[in-house]
Parts: structure tokens; C-alpha cells; sequence
């Protein structure tokens, strides 16, 4: 999501147009940078977390709605700011669009209630959360995916009239020119070694403790190494099982997107166990970096992985992750990552994004 928002304000600023962004944040605030403002709402920790926050204060929100009058509400959540966009669509006009970014009722309700309650419980969830979606989306006046798994789980809910926009990377930014050897030799791995990584949340939705268990189950003779990098609330549970396990490097969030680049592009191999994707923008990060990918046989990794350019494996199974990883010849991962470079290259840019995005607002907004 800070990937999409500030690839949105560099694009709206490159072309003069008004972006107001309203954030959760420590205090209030607002800056102004010429058409890009940003506005900062105090909000607590979500329960459980030092990274992320709820933004709760829907009065706060109106008021900054009321005051910088935007044309088009963009949403990007399915909680309490999406019925202030409405309230303030409903007294000063304008539009409201969604965008399925996460699919909350089966990342969010249905997998941690199942875990909890059980199967039945949990099937139950679901459908209320689908209902309480499809109202929501329903009364919105756009409704963007960000893949056509994305859009597909839409159309299940119950909504039909959807755009897909996918999203883009910077590939000036991420490039297999930025590969680094000094990075490696810091990690302690020659030209030999495999190094995998994964870039993203420590949770139980991303699920980097699957990968790390895949990690584990290959041989100390293989002449791997994992890096993780990120932060979230199984930092600790990570950091304690790559002590025991040994050749992994938890490194912390990385704010700049620059080092992001060159720490991708110094691996070898992109990993994920996620099996809720909606989309997967580090999976195409990775991919323009030069990497092959191993994910998993679900959501918007279908999409993202195609033969020849990585592999997909059942969900849950780390050892069918590592069994992959095991069988594949060490030759057949720089091609299969050029490859994937060489697809990104078509298919994925910002420009691309928000070109689009921009023509269905106008659309919209020219209708009477």
C-alpha cells in the first residue's frame, strides 16, 4: 500500500494534478508540497503492533473532506472510512471509489477463525463479511481489482461492475544492474551460493514463518542462505527460529526503495508462502529485479508466477516448497529470472496505472 501511495503522489505531482492523502500517524498534522498534501490523524497501534494503526477517528476525516472538497474519494480499506467517503459524497457530491486490495474475508475472518472455531464457524464468517462487503462496494461508485483473481472473488461477493487496473514497479529502480556482490560477500555467500529472500509483513497473513520452515528442511550441503527482510508482529518468533536454523538474515524494514532494489537484485531466488494475495507488487519487484519466484498455488500468485519464469507449489507445505527448490537445477534459475524481467518489462509500469485510473475518474465524472 505505501508502494501504490507514493508511486499515486510522484505521478499526480509529475503531471500538476491535487493529491490529498489522510493517514493515520502519531499526532496531527498536515504538509503541503505545491498539489501534494498530506494529512496526518492521530491513531492508536493496531492491538498487537508498533508498525500499523487504526484510523478511527471518522470525524477527524469529514472535517479534512470538508475542507479540501476532492472530486474523487479513493478508499482502499473496507472498515469505518469508507461510510465517511459516503456521508461526504451524500452532502457535497463527487465520487467514491474501492479498491480490493486485500481479500479481508478470507485473509482476515474466515483463515484466523478457522484456526480458532473451526471449518463451520468459520464458513459463517465469511459469508457475513461478504455481505458486509458487497453493501459496502455496492454503494461505491467505482470498484477496482488490482488482478483478475482480485476481480473474480469480486464478482463471487456479488459485484459485477469492476475495473481491473494491475499495479506497476519503477523499473529504472528495480533492475538486475543493481546486483551488488559486496551485499552478498556481507552475507557471507560466494558466487555459488543460492541465496533466497523475502521482502514484506511478519504475520501470520504473509506467512514468512513457511518460508523460513521450507528454508529449514534443505540441506546444510546445499549452500543456501535465506534473507528476510521486514518487520511485523512474528519478527521475534522469526529472529529466535533463524538462530536455531542458522544461514538466515532477518533484516529490518526498509524505507528506502532504492536499497530495496539492490537487495533483491543481489539474490537469487524471490519466495512467498502467501496464499491470500491480491496482487503481489514484491513479486513483481522481484521479478524486475532479475529474480525467478517460488510462491504458492493461490490467489493473485497465479497470475503473477507463469511457466518458465519460477514455480508454484500447494499452500501450507513447506516441504513442497523446499522439495522444488531442491530438484531444480542451480542453471535453470538465471534464465527462468531473466525471463520473468523480460515479461515485467511489457506488462507492468505506474504510468500504466494511473493512466488509466485517471481515464475511468474523468469518465465517470463527465457523466451527468
Amino acid at each position: 500500500m505505501r508502494t501504490f501511495l507514493h508511486a499515486q503522489r510522484d505521478w499526480y505531482r509529475r503531471y500538476g494534478l491535487s493529491h490529498v492523502l489522510i493517514i493515520p500517524g502519531a499526532t496531527d498534522s498536515v504538509t503541503r508540497d505545491g498539489s501534494i498534501t498530506v494529512h496526518t490523524v492521530a491513531s492508536p497501534f493496531v492491538p498487537g503492533s508498533d508498525v500499523y494503526r487504526l484510523l478511527l477517528r471518522s470525524d477527524k476525516v469529514l472535517r479534512i473532506l470538508e475542507h479540501e472538497m476532492p472530486d474523487v474519494v479513493e478508499t482502499h480499506c473496507t472498515y469505518n472510512l469508507p461510510w465517511t467517503a459516503l456521508l461526504h459524497r451524500r452532502r457535497h457530491g463527487g465520487i467514491v471509489s474501492a479498491f480490493f486490495m486485500t481479500d479481508v474475508a478470507i485473509a482476515y475472518v474466515e483463515t484466523p477463525v478457522a484456526r480458532r472455531l473451526g471449518a463451520r464457524v468459520a464458513h459463517v464468517a465469511r459469508r457475513v463479511t461478504e455481505r458486509y462487503m458487497r453493501a459496502l462496494y455496492l454503494r461505491c461508485d467505482i470498484a477496482f481489482a488490482i488482478s483478475p483473481i482480485g476481480q473474480k472473488r469480486l464478482h463471487e461477493i456479488g459485484i459485477v461492475d469492476t475495473h481491473v487496473v494491475p499495479l506497476g514497479v519503477d523499473l529504472e529502480m528495480f533492475t538486475p544492474a543493481v546486483r551488488d556482490v559486496r551485499l552478498r560477500k556481507e552475507f557471507g555467500a560466494d558466487d555459488d551460493a543460492l541465496i533466497m529472500i523475502y521482502t514484506g509483513r511478519f504475520d501470520s497473513e504473509k506467512r514468512a514463518d513457511l518460508v523460513l520452515e521450507a528454508f529449514a528442511l534443505l540441506p546444510t550441503d546445499f549452500r543456501a542462505q535465506l534473507v528476510l527482510a521486514g518487520d511485523g508482529v512474528m519478527r521475534e518468533t522469526l529472529e529466535q527460529r533463524a538462530r536455531e536454523v542458522g544461514r538466515v538474515h532477518v533484516l529490518p524494514f526498509m524505507n528506502d526503495r532504492a536499497q530495496i532494489a539492490r537487495t533483491l537484485a543481489s539474490c537469487d531466488i524471490y519466495v512467498s508462502a502467501m496464499a491470500h494475495e491480491t496482487f503481489g507488487l514484491s513479486v513483481i519487484e522481484a521479478q524486475a529485479c532479475g529474480l525467478p519466484v517460488v510462491g504458492v498455488r493461490a490467489g493473485a500468485m497465479v497470475d503473477r508466477v507463469r511457466d518458465g519464469d519460477g514455480f508454484l507449489v500447494e499452500p501450507y507445505s513447506p516441504r513442497a516448497m523446499a522439495d522444488r527448490i531442491m530438484q531444480t537445477p542451480r542453471s535453470a534459475w538465471r534464465q527462468m529470472g531473466l525471463n520473468a524481467r523480460t515479461r515485467i518489462e511489457a506488462e507492468f509500469s505506474w504510468d500504466r496505472t494511473f493512466e488509466e485510473i485517471q481515464r475511468i475518474y474523468e469518465e465517470r465524472l463527465s457523466r451527468p
